[in-house]
């Protein structure tokens, strides 16, 4: 399935950035730790990212670039992905302490707070992927993205989760590697249906010797 080329591509470019995935993560924790400037150092990761994804030249300069850029719809996205899994799982707390019908109101919470996590994940990507960045544009493609492939964005839901445990039970991936995974993951997935639509570069072919 794609989900399972996705992962592999994930981990591969990983192995051959190593050391620009440490950096990053290091700089994503060092930058999220301040608080005030986690939007940026979130972009900036991002834009590293999806420039992997999309197989262009890398570098850390990529990140400081990222991050000085689109400030404010940095910022907004960021809040947006921050606040809104909260508001969600507040609400359905809210109809579960209630009872009676309201318990149907928590069921529909729940599938609303699932596809708001298999359409998040492609927001970031998206933010770089345009040239551009529109935030409304950002959302419906997302959205839509998730409703069209539902199996592949939960696969790739799955893959992460399974990263974040990993990285907590082996603890020093957490800083290291994590949070660069973590957008390498999403931005390949976001690649690979764009790939599927002629809308993204297919990964280079290495010739034999």
């Amino acid at each position: 399935m794609k989900a399972f080329v996705i992962m592999g591509r994930t981990f591969k470019s990983t192995y051959e950035d190593l050391f620009l995935i440490v950096a990053l993560s290091v700089a994503w924790w060092a930058g999220t730790l301040l608080v005030v400037t986690a939007p940026m150092t979130t972009t900036g990761l991002y834009n590293v990212a999806n420039r992997i994804a999309n197989y262009k030249r890398v570098n850390m300069s990529f990140f400081w670039e990222g991050a000085r850029s689109n400030v404010g719809k940095g910022v907004l996205l960021f809040l947006l992905v921050v606040l809104m899994p909260p508001l969600i799982i507040f609400s359905m707390g809210f109809y579960l302490a209630n009872g009676d019908w309201q318990l149907l109101l928590a069921v529909v919470m729940g599938w609303v707070m699932l596809l708001w996590l298999m359409a998040g994940q492609f927001f970031f990507p998206l933010f770089w992927q345009q040239e551009k960045p529109s935030l409304s544009l950002i959302l419906r493609n997302s959205f839509v993205l998730a409703v069209r492939h539902p199996l592949y964005a939960v696969l790739m839901l799955i893959f992460q989760l399974v990263l974040i445990i990993l990285s907590v039970v082996l603890v020093v991936p957490i800083v290291l590697i994590l949070p660069g995974m973590i957008a390498l993951a999403q931005n390949h997935a976001l690649t690979g249906l764009l790939q599927d639509m002629g809308l993204a570069p297919e990964p280079p072919v290495k010739s034999g010797t």
